[in-house]
This record gives C-alpha cells, sequence and structure tokens, in this order.
C-alpha cells in the first residue's frame, strides 16, 4: 500500500538512513523515529469535521496519511497514524498486522475503541502502537507482565487470560495510568476495519470518541513530552516534572509551526474550539 519513492521519503524524514534489518533491533530502531517524528493529533480530523465531508474521513489511506505528513507535519488519531505505521513496517519486511483494542474510558464505548499494531518475531507478539509513542516495543508473553522500562514514555503490561492490559500514562496525569485491554484471543483486522472504526469516530457522539470538539496534539521527544489541548500546554521533563500553563491562540499557533512541527498552512485551517459537549 505504499509506493517505493514514498517509503524512501518517509525513512529520509524519519531520519532512517538505510533500511533496518526486519529484527527487534531494525523494529526498534523504526519504532523509535516514528514515536518521535510523527505527533498523535485530530488536526486533519478537525478540519474534515467542519468542511462538507463528501469524502471519507481525512488520512484513513496509509499513503494519504503520510503524504500529509510530510507536506503539513501532521499525523493522526490512533486508526490512522497506527494504520501507517502498520504498513510501513510491512513494507520493511516485518509481520506486523492490527487489531483491536480498547482504552477504557469512562463515558465512552469501549469494544474496539483503539486501534494499534502486533508485531511477530520470531515466537513472540511486540505492541508497537503509534499513539503510546513508547520509543521502544513492548514484547507480550502470555502470563508474563512487561515493561519497555523507558523513563517518561514507560508502558507495561500486566496480563489477565487470553490478553494484556497496557498502562500508559496520558497527559498531564502521571500518578494514576489509563488502560488499553489487548485481547489477543481476537484475530487481527484489516485495513477497511480500521477505516470503518475511523469513521465511527468521527460521528458527533462523544460516546464514539472525545476527540472531536477542540484541537489536541501530543509530541514525545526523548527528553520531554508535549502536549496541546484547547489552549493548555503542558509539557513533562525528562524526570517526569509536569508544567501547564494557559496559553493564547497566537501562541498556540506558533508552538504548532515551532514546537509541534505543523506548516503554517495547516495550523492556519484548523477551525476554533468548540464548546465541549455535555
Amino acid at each position: 500500500m505504499i509506493p517505493q519513492n514514498l517509503l524512501e521519503r518517509v525513512l529520509s524524514k524519519l531520519g532512517v538512513q538505510r533500511r533496518p534489518d526486519a529484527d527487534l533491533s531494525g523494529l526498534n530502531k523504526v519504532y523509535a523515529a516514528y514515536s518521535h517524528h510523527i505527533p498523535n493529533d485530530n488536526v486533519l480530523k478537525r478540519i474534515w469535521l467542519v468542511g462538507e465531508k463528501s469524502k471519507q474521513v481525512t488520512g484513513g489511506d496509509p499513503t494519504e496519511f503520510f503524504e500529509n505528513w510530510l507536506k503539513h507535519g501532521a499525523g493522526g488519531t490512533c486508526f490512522p497514524s497506527n494504520g501507517a505505521l502498520c504498513e510501513l513496517l510491512n513494507a520493511l519486511g516485518f509481520d506486523a498486522r492490527r487489531i483491536l483494542g480498547a482504552v477504557m474510558m469512562e463515558g465512552i464505548e469501549h469494544d474496539g475503541n483503539h486501534g494499534t499494531v502486533l508485531v511477530r518475531i520470531g515466537d513472540t507478539d511486540y505492541l508497537a502502537d503509534a499513539q503510546l509513542a513508547s520509543f521502544c516495543v513492548l514484547p507480550l508473553v502470555a502470563g508474563q507482565p512487561a515493561s519497555t522500562g523507558n523513563g517518561i514514555h514507560d508502558i507495561r503490561a500486566v496480563p489477565f487470560t487470553g490478553g494484556f492490559e497496557v498502562q500508559w500514562y496520558p497527559g498531564s496525569n502521571r500518578q494514576t495510568p489509563m488502560v488499553t485491554r489487548l485481547n489477543l484471543e481476537r484475530p487481527a483486522v484489516d485495513h477497511g476495519t480500521f477505516l470503518a472504526q475511523y469513521a465511527l469516530s468521527a460521528l458527533r457522539d462523544r460516546k464514539r470518541s472525545p476527540f472531536n470538539e477542540a484541537l489536541f496534539i501530543g509530541r514525545h521527544f526523548p527528553d520531554r513530552i508535549l502536549n496541546v489541548g484547547r489552549t493548555t500546554l503542558t509539557t513533562i521533563s525528562h524526570d517526569n516534572v509536569v508544567t501547564k500553563r494557559e496559553i493564547t491562540p497566537a501562541e498556540r499557533a506558533q508552538i504548532l509551526v515551532d514546537q509541534c512541527g505543523l506548516s503554517e498552512e495547516i495550523v492556519a485551517a484548523v477551525p476554533p474550539d468548540e464548546e465541549a459537549m455535555v
């Protein structure tokens, strides 16, 4: 699904100078670059939501996703970003597959609300999740807890019968982890399923997605995490110190360009935030 010339352009912008071997070291190299350089955001989704919506929601196709990132620096939410990561890894010779999980958020429909990627190397599955951006893939061995052990980017796997609860820390919350449940007894899904789930998440229904009303963007750097939600800038330092402050719309626009890597053109197209739905 990714043309060769596009693959080479993507690898160049990711800073991957040569095609990696399809082993664990190569997987971690590609995944770390993806975690670092591709933001988690709803920029293109917000623009689509205020448009005519005559076409599918923007960015679901991996080729379209990467062309948008190359031109504008925009990433996506879980389904487009992980779908693109899956196709990138497969194009590089890895055995990657899409699966559905459940982010356990209060007030949100859980079943299949998250799309992620498993990569098989030898006899082990590794979680490579673009949205979690943990810089290091997480081994998932039945019955065995695991951790990426990577400081502020650390994610953990707690086993249960048939799968794992993946624990991670969102935004400024660094005390109580969020949980993504992965039932590994469920089969892998295809590109069409990711597209369908992404389209459902774009409905004006907060039970489907909490990320349709206002801008959010997260960038993971090796030594810090930067998040912008509405007009709040949150930074997590390398030693896990959280700093939050309110910013003006003009400040936000400049941060999106200077620190998040978005183009001025795409930032200018982002619609104003809406009032939060009850």
